[in-house]
């Protein structure tokens, strides 16, 4: 593909994911505000990934239908036109437009990464996909990124209502606006027919066919609870188990998160530059097993700029698998079953970001956080063996 085609699809593939990201991103950024609102206890506010992830999933699940019907880019607009209208419902103040926008939300985040898939693969080849991939998932992060920094000096300028409901609109006609000016939106035309396999359990069928895959994705499984296992609980357990206070804690939190968008791109060129992508998938799942041994030996007397370098180490590896694992799955499958390939797979890495924190979480008040994390190393070099049977599967 050419650079000009290539720039053109990663822009249009990453614009639709970052916003919607950073729309998901929203509601936690909020919650307290929000939880306040609704006149609910703010240990509520964790009931917002559960729910949203149950109709992320189903989102998923219907991707492949969708995308045969109306074409992978089409969808990825519409999702964030449709998302954005349900961030202005939480601004409504209503516990029912709440429940109402946080399944609306799921549905429109979980088709956008296997539609992005099916679009790459409907195009002209791309020479370095993993790396292509990788950069294209810095979106979450990124998403991630703006609404810690938009969204709160809004609420505070404004008030809680009145900057979900300007937020949202302005992604939705921005996402409209967008949409009608891409060429490569414009031109998108929709399948003549449905892909062999279509339909809700398609993916799965597509997935026991094909068993490097089906290893691919139970590895994920792992992969993706310690990635969020690292986001959402290293500040806990640097301070209860470190001893560092909160503003230490923050600045480890980021050095994470900087490290997970280097990773991402890092393991993508490594998997381009020797044309290992499996391979190089299990090679970050020893990464992973590598960085929870060396938080399992960490004290509070442990040094700060030794607690960054394991930070960065924990962050490039259980936040940068993402896009070779996708560049796995498009490489693995048909080009015309990528989008099913996708929505197959992320279903395993859903129960890992489902069952891995409340598992991890078990684990720390038995054993201790750094105990815990030593136990999903093992997991994680478990994870990494089924990658490297893949690559050889694969090669054979």
């Amino acid at each position: 593909m050419s650079r000009h085609g290539s720039s053109a699809l990663l822009f249009a593939t990453m614009f639709p994911q970052t916003a919607m990201s950073m729309m998901v991103f929203t509601p936690p950024v909020v919650a307290e505000h929000l939880t306040h609102t609704l006149a609910l206890p703010p240990e509520t506010a964790g009931l917002y990934a559960a729910v949203s992830y149950f109709f992320v999933a189903i989102g998923t699940l219907c991707t492949g239908m969708l995308t045969t019907r109306i074409g992978p880019l089409r969808l990825s607009f519409a999702c964030i036109i449709v998302g954005g209208l349900a961030l202005a419902l939480f601004g409504l103040g209503s516990l029912a437009a709440v429940l109402l926008a946080t399944a609306l939300m799921g549905l429109c985040y979980g088709p956008l990464t296997p539609a992005s898939q099916q679009a790459i693969a409907n195009g002209e080849p791309i020479a370095n996909i993993a790396l292509f991939l990788s950069i294209r998932q810095t979106a979450v992060p990124l998403g991630a990124m703006l609404a810690g920094l938009i969204i709160p000096p809004l609420v505070i300028r404004l008030d809680l209502g009145a900057a979900l409901v300007l937020v949202g609109l302005v992604v939705s006609l921005g996402g409209l606006a967008t949409a009608a000016l891409l060429a490569i939106v414009r031109a998108e035309k929709p399948a003549q027919r449905p892909a062999e396999g279509a339909g809700l359990l398609g993916a799965f069928r597509l997935m026991l066919r094909n068993r490097p895959l089906l290893a691919l994705s139970c590895a994920s499984i792992v992969y993706a609870a310690l990635q969020l296992i690292v986001s959402s609980l290293l500040v806990v357990f640097l301070m209860h188990e470190l001893e560092r206070d909160l503003v230490t804690a923050g600045v480890m939190l980021g050095i994470s998160q900087a490290a997970a968008v280097a990773g991402r791109i890092g393991w993508g060129y490594v998997a381009d530059r020797f044309n290992a992508l499996a391979g190089t998938l299990a090679a970050v799942g020893a990464g992973m097993a590598a960085a929870c041994a060396l938080t399992f030996l960490m004290t509070p007397r442990t040094p700060d700029w030794m607690v960054a370098i394991v930070v960065f180490a924990l962050g490039g590896t259980a936040s940068g698998w993402n896009g070779v694992f996708l560049a796995n799955l498009m490489r693995m499958a048909p080009p015309t079953q990528a989008g099913f390939a996708a929505s197959g797979a992320l279903m395993f890495s859903y129960l890992g970001i489902v069952l891995g924190p409340p598992l991890f979480g078990a684990l720390a008040a038995l054993i201790g956080f750094s105990a815990a994390f030593l136990a999903f190393g093992v997991l994680a070099f478990a994870a990494a063996i089924l990658c490297w049977r893949a690559a050889a599967a694969i090669a054979n």
